[in-house]
């Protein structure tokens, strides 16, 4: 069991103005917004002072891989098309940084505090070799430990943390396993789910684990994503 710290809001924004020299790529993005307040929230994505392309949002669930410019490090996002050269700052809605080499991310965007930029992300590698298909993801974006049992498997969730889940290989003759979240409240552990799920190998799962602000309780989140489409070249 390996686990991370999440990313948070990049507290310093590179300005882009008269950057010719500034370092340029880019990477291979599939986003997810999770924003249980604001689901129609769009955002654009591209180099600044060229007109910019939205994210290609879904409604559940991973989008579609998109290609996105990386400047100076750092993936972000804007909250218009035509964002102001002079002033790139004045609508960017989120950043965050791009590790060394990572050429595919899955992007988690999230609304943050009441100061700017208004949205933050994580950015999770995407390659097979940092996220092999069969494993799951646990995101824990609460301040609260929690804990999972699946399987075999009995794993703690630190509060604010990134743990990555093995393969569930003590499945039934459906590959289910009962999956149960804990969460702690005092010195007690409290049931916030309990389901069984399927696990295969050629599935991969993110647990997002968020309080939202009315709630009585946390709860959490699951979003199954599978390889795309092999389709046979025309003969």
């Amino acid at each position: 069991m390996t686990s991370c710290v999440l990313s948070t809001s990049v507290t310093v924004f590179l300005s882009f103005v008269g950057c010719v020299s500034a370092e340029e790529a880019s990477v291979q993005v599939r986003a997810l917004l999770h924003d249980p307040g604001k689901p129609e929230s769009r955002f654009f994505v591209g180099k600044v002072g060229e007109t910019m392309v939205p994210l290609k949002l879904v409604e559940e669930g991973l989008s579609e891989p998109q290609k996105v410019t990386v400047e100076n490090g750092s993936l972000n996002l804007f909250t218009t098309a035509n964002v102001d050269k002079n002033n790139p700052q004045a609508s960017l809605a989120a950043t965050v940084k791009v590790g060394d080499g990572v050429t595919s991310l899955i992007v988690i965007i999230l609304p943050g505090s009441q100061s700017k930029p208004p949205f933050r992300m994580i950015a999770l590698d995407d390659s097979p070799k940092s996220f092999p298909w069969g494993e799951s993801k646990a995101v824990n974006l609460t301040p609260v430990d929690f804990a999972l049992e699946v399987g075999d498997q009995k794993l703690l969730l630190p509060g604010g943390k990134i743990t990555a889940v093995p393969k569930v290989t003590k499945v039934d003759e459906y590959n289910r396993a009962q999956t149960n979240f804990y969460y702690k409240d005092g010195e007690q552990w409290v049931v916030a789910s309990e389901r069984p799920m399927q696990y295969v190998a050629t599935l991969r799962r993110l647990f997002l684990i968020y309080k939202t602000p009315n709630a009585l309780a946390p709860d959490v989140r699951t979003v199954i994503d599978q390889p795309p489409p092999v389709f046979d070249k025309p003969r």
